[in-house]
C-alpha cells in the first residue's frame, strides 16, 4: 500500500496533513544529506564569490510590474468552464506540466497580491473540480488534454479516446502544487484526496527509476525509463512527497558526468542519445531553477546549478551573447524548441521534441533569465534581470525571449514563460515554496523601489 492509499484508507483530513508533513521532512532530510549525492561536486571559493545565493527581498517596482504582467496570462487564457489554462496563447490545450505550472502560478499571485485569497481558491477549486472528472489513461493522466472538453487529445489536440500515454515527469510536477495546495488551504485537502486518490502513482516507478508510457502504433501502451540529470532528481523528490520512491532517479551520482564546456565543467547526464534510442539527454536550465524555488537550493544543488549558470557567463564573456537557455515555445513552427547548454555531442544547441536539431531555434529564455537572477546574485544575474526586463510582453503577458542568433525577440506568450516568472518573484518575496511559511502575511510590507 502506497503512503497516500495508506492515508486515504482511513478518511482522515487531519492524518492527511499529518502524513504529508511528514513526507515534506523527509524530502528536506533527503536535502540536508544531499552532497555526497553529488560525487562532491563543490563550486569553486571564486565561483561562490561571484555567484552567491540571493537573499529574499520585498519586490521592487520593476518585479512587481513584471509579475502584473505575468498574471495578465492566467487572467486571459484560463477556461471558465475548466479552470484549466492553455499552455500557449490561443491554443487551447495542456499537460500536466502545465497544470502543475498553473497552480504554482495561482499560489504565487496570492502571495503577491495579485489576487486575492478567495479568488485564488475558487481558480484552485475550479482546476481541482476538473483534475477530479478527467478521463484517464490507464489510471494515470494523459499527456495532454482539451482545456474546454477535458477530452484526452494528442499532442495536436486532436481527441483520442484511449489516451496516448503518460509522463512520470508531467505528473510529478502537477503533485508539487498539490502538496502545497494541503498545506496552505486545509479546506481544499478533501478536493486534492479525490485526485490523487484516482491516480496509480505506483506506475510512474518501480523503486528506483522514473517510468512513462506512450501508446505505440498497435495500440498498445509501453513502459520506458524516464528522465535524465536534473529533471528525475527533481520529479523523484516530489514523488517522494507523496510516498512514492524512486531511489536511483533521487541520486545525482547514478548518471553524473563532469563535462567541460567552454572552459568550465558542466554536469551532463553520462547516457547519451546514441545510446538511448535518441532521448535527448540535454542540459537546460529548466529542472535546476524549479528544484530551487520550490525545494530551495541545498549542499548539492546549489553547486550544480551554479556551474550550470556560470557556463552560460562563461559564454556571454565569450561571445557578448547574454545567455539563458532553457525548453520554451517559440513563435514559429513547431511551436517548441529545447535550448541546451550541451545535448550530446552538440554545445550550446537546440533542438525539437522529436529530437530534431535546430540550431537556428537556439534561444535566451525570459523565464529562465528570471529565475538566475532571483536565485543568484552577482554581475551576470543581474544582467539576465535586465535583459529579460527588455524582451517585453503584450495584454496577455510576457514574451518567450529573444533568439540567440540575431537577437529577434521571440513573441510566443505561454503559460510556462508565465508561471515560472510568477514563481520567480515569489520566490523573491518569500524564499523557496516548500521551505517558506504558508502564510503570506509578511508581505504586506510596503516594497521598497529599487532602480
Amino acid at each position: 500500500m502506497t503512503f497516500l492509499r495508506g492515508l486515504l484508507a482511513g478518511r482522515s483530513h487531519l492524518a492527511f496533513l499529518v502524513g504529508l508533513a511528514g513526507a515534506f521532512a523527509a524530502v528536506h532530510a533527503t536535502s540536508d544529506v544531499a552532497e555526497p549525492a553529488a560525487g562532491g561536486w563543490a563550486s569553486s571559493a571564486a565561483d561562490v564569490r561571484a555567484l552567491p545565493l540571493r537573499r529574499p527581498a520585498p519586490l521592487s517596482r520593476r518585479e512587481r510590474e513584471l509579475a502584473e504582467t505575468a498574471w495578465s496570462y492566467f487572467a486571459r487564457n484560463t477556461d471558465p468552464r475548466t479552470g484549466l489554462t492553455s499552455s500557449v496563447k490561443g491554443y487551447p490545450s495542456t499537460t500536466m506540466w502545465d497544470v502543475g505550472s498553473q497552480l504554482m502560478a495561482t499560489l504565487a499571485a496570492e502571495d503577491l497580491q495579485l489576487v486575492s485569497r478567495a479568488d485564488a481558491l475558487a481558480r484552485l477549486e475550479r482546476a481541482l473540480e476538473s483534475l477530479g472528472s478527467m478521463p484517464l489513461c490507464n489510471s494515470l493522466p494523459n499527456k495532454a488534454y482539451d482545456t474546454r472538453t477535458l477530452e484526452m487529445v494528442a499532442y495536436d489536440n486532436v481527441p483520442v479516446p484511449g489516451g496516448i500515454g503518460w509522463s512520470a515527469l508531467d505528473v510529478a510536477r502537477a503533485l508539487v502544487p498539490l502538496s502545497l495546495v494541503v498545506r496552505r488551504a486545509p479546506e481544499l485537502a478533501p478536493a486534492v484526496e479525490r485526485v490523487v486518490a484516482r491516480w496509480s502513482l505506483d506506475r510512474l516507478t518501480e523503486g528506483a527509476a522514473l517510468r512513462g508510457a506512450t501508446r505505440d502504433a498497435d495500440g498498445v501502451l509501453h513502459a520506458y525509463q524516464e528522465g535524465r540529470l536534473g529533471y528525475e532528481q527533481y520529479a523523484a523528490k516530489a514523488l517522494l512527497l507523496w510516498g512514492i520512491t524512486a531511489s536511483t532517479a533521487l541520486d545525482y551520482r547514478a548518471h553524473l558526468e563532469p563535462r567541460r564546456v567552454g572552459g568550465r565543467l558542466v554536469p551532463v547526464d553520462d547516457r547519451h542519445p546514441r545510446d538511448h534510442g535518441g532521448a535527448h539527454n540535454a542540459v537546460t536550465s529548466e529542472p535546476w531553477l524549479l528544484d530551487g524555488l520550490e525545494f530551495g537550493l541545498d549542499s548539492a544543488t546549489a553547486d550544480l546549478a551554479r556551474s550550470i549558470l556560470a557556463a552560460q557567463e562563461r559564454r556571454y564573456l565569450a561571445t557578448r551573447r547574454i545567455t539563458a537557455v532553457s525548453e520554451d515555445a517559440i513563435d514559429r513552427k513547431p511551436g517548441f524548441a529545447y535550448s541546451a547548454v550541451v545535448n550530446g555531442d552538440d554545445e550550446w544547441t537546440a533542438f525539437l521534441p522529436d529530437g530534431t536539431r535546430a540550431p537556428h531555434d537556439l534561444g535566451f529564455s525570459v523565464k529562465a533569465a528570471l529565475a538566475w537572477a532571483v536565485l543568484f546574485s552577482g554581475t551576470y544575474p543581474d544582467e539576465l534581470f535586465d535583459a529579460a526586463v527588455s524582451v517585453g510582453g503584450d495584454a496577455d503577458g510576457l514574451f518567450a525571449g529573444r533568439y540567440d542568433e540575431g537577437g529577434e525577440i521571440n513573441r510566443a506568450v505561454s503559460l510556462n514563460t508565465n508561471a515560472v516568472v510568477l514563481e520567480a518573484l515569489a520566490y523573491r518575496a518569500r524564499g523557496p515554496f516548500l521551505r517558506a511559511p504558508p502564510s503570506s502575511a509578511h508581505l504586506h510590507a510596503e516594497a521598497e523601489v529599487r532602480q
